[in-house]
């Protein structure tokens, strides 16, 4: 009976490692697939923010014609859609749980959709007073802080 003990006293300790191995691999394939999670978030984020950077500069753009065909009424009508859409944006970034690494591009980003937001507010209701002059070139400046629609456009087809 002796070699039988020792042979269930090994056999019971091969099982305890084998079981304690499976542990870990356990854990590395949870924490990959948060991983995984997380990117398609981040994705999911930046595609996002590109589609609503699109729909953003539209408005903007349509400010703009407005402004060079000294249209008020669509000066105003263009403004409150830039105030509308900049508004529904900052909801919806709310929802968007990014990673650390993209924290700083959703600060920079509410930051765009605020001044946006702010921007159309003035442009509809001031759209009748305005000097059409100082807001085309409040608009050139405005075209030129572009560079955050070009890296989040960047960012996002560099994760797809």
């Amino acid at each position: 009976m002796v070699p039988y003990q020792h042979l269930l006293i090994i056999s019971c300790l091969i099982l305890s490692i084998a079981a304690s191995g499976c542990t870990d691999i356990g854990n590395d394939v949870d924490e990959l697939g948060d991983s995984i999670s997380q990117a398609r978030a981040d994705l999911q984020f930046l595609q996002w923010a590109a589609n609503s950077t699109g729909t953003i500069l539209d408005d903007y753009g349509n400010i703009k014609n407005a402004t060079s065909e000294r249209n008020t009424v669509l000066m105003e009508g263009s403004g409150r859609a830039l105030k509308e859409d900049s508004e529904k944006a900052l909801t919806e970034l709310d929802s968007f749980s990014v990673s650390p690494s993209l924290q700083d591009v959703v600060a920079e980003y509410r930051d765009f959709l605020q001044r946006s937001y702010n921007f159309g507010d003035f442009v509809e209701t001031n759209s009748q007073t305005l000097d059409l002059e100082a807001l085309d070139k409040t608009l050139e400046m405005i075209n030129e802080t572009s560079d955050l629609f070009s890296e989040i456009s960047e960012m996002a087809g560099q994760r797809n």
